[in-house]
């Protein structure tokens, strides 16, 4: 394969992730937004924006899937060459699904550091769009990137290059659309790159980075983000059986504070999640969360030397915990509706101080009784 090929192959995601826009507003002159600063804008300009963001990602991906398709059509590389085969799905799916949870909570705390100091923020494409648009960003997305990355990968390993220098290739071309953003942001982008190329590599099949990347846009969509800013689409928040125990009105999940006491919005009395429905989340999140380092052994079983796998169980096992924490409890709650209770729960917290005075306030009521 030409030198010139190879450079075009890379150059294809940072050149449409550049020009895509460009062109969209070319075209559509009249979706460009009017400069107006966030903190004025109202609910329905926010939506609005919103939408058209995940617009224009569905454009910039259906390009990029376009223009892959039309450089692979020009070369040597097949698409089965590529790993677009059906051979070994299950295992490439469960272990790419797996890989990318891992990645995802890792990248929170990356995230989380890099937030704090100022230099770190992360775009998530469809955050804030209703919910069908932001199922169709997800699927295209993943596809789109994904189907580049592996093509781009064969083309490196069909002119001999080493497996690693491949994948270091192409997620720094990866990176590179990301600077404009920071550095900081384009040195998470690369090493999310390696981590899909990796698993590209491992398995030797598509599915198994497309699968990790959908679990990567599952975790920041539905456990750090939320599924949508429109106040049409938040039917998705309401509940069944989620009543007031004093007035008897319904509570959406948004009403609900898991963690603490609130005040019902209908009736003002104090409300906080029955105890028994504590304990049952807590048993559950931590037999989940146990579970998890059995995944994390099956992950790497007979794939990889068990003396190598013993420096990563316990960091693919962290990561994998941070996003399942992520979003537990919003699977949990919508599987099973939160119980309510008038008042404080009877379980013991740690927050001793607050609650000190009350117990002792109770005794010497007994006392003078």
């Amino acid at each position: 394969m030409q030198p010139s090929a190879l450079i075009l192959a890379l150059a294809l995601y940072p050149l449409v992730s550049l020009a895509a826009p460009w062109a969209f507003f070319k075209v559509w002159p009249e979706r460009l937004p009017p400069a107006s600063s966030a903190d004025v804008a109202t609910e329905a300009e926010k939506a609005t924006t919103a939408r058209l963001a995940a617009i224009l990602s569905l454009f910039t991906y259906g390009s990029l899937v376009s223009c892959t398709l039309l450089w692979e059509q020009f070369s040597p590389v097949g698409l089965r060459q590529a790993g677009f085969h059906a051979y070994n799905w299950q295992s490439s799916v469960l272990r790419g699904g797996y890989g990318g949870m891992s990645w995802a909570g890792a990248s929170i705390w990356l995230l989380a550091v890099g937030f704090a100091a100022g230099r770190l923020r992360r775009e998530v494409p469809g955050l804030g769009a209703p919910l069908k648009i932001q199922m169709e960003v997800w699927l295209l997305g993943a596809f789109a990137e994904e189907s580049w990355r592996v093509i781009a990968i064969t083309a490196f390993l069909s002119t001999r290059y080493s497996p690693i220098l491949s994948v270091v290739a192409v997620a720094l071309a990866f990176a590179t659309a990301f600077l404009g953003d920071g550095l900081e942001r384009a040195a998470l982008a690369w090493l999310e790159g390696v981590v899909y190329g990796a698993l590209f590599l491992w398995q030797g099949s598509f599915l198994a980075p497309f699968a990790a990347h959908l679990m990567v846009q599952a975790v920041y969509l539905w456990g750090v983000g939320q599924f949508s800013a429109d106040k049409r689409s938040r039917k998705t928040w309401q509940i069944p059986g989620t009543k007031c125990p004093v007035c008897g009105a319904s509570l959406s999940l948004l009403q609900v504070e898991l963690a603490e006491v609130f005040q019902c919005p209908a009736c003002g009395e104090p409300l906080s999640l029955s105890d028994g429905y504590q304990n049952t989340m807590r048993f559950a999140g931590g037999t989940a969360l146990f579970s998890l380092s059995f995944c994390s052994i099956a992950f790497f079983y007979g794939q990889i030397p068990f003396n190598l796998a013993l420096w990563f169980i316990y960091p693919v096992t962290w990561g994998a915990m941070t996003s399942g924490a992520s979003l537990y409890k919003r699977v949990f709650t919508r599987l099973f509706p939160p119980q309510l209770q008038r008042g404080t729960p009877n379980f013991i917290t740690l927050d001793l101080e607050g609650r000190r005075p009350q117990s002792q306030q109770t005794k010497t009521t007994k006392r003078e009784s």
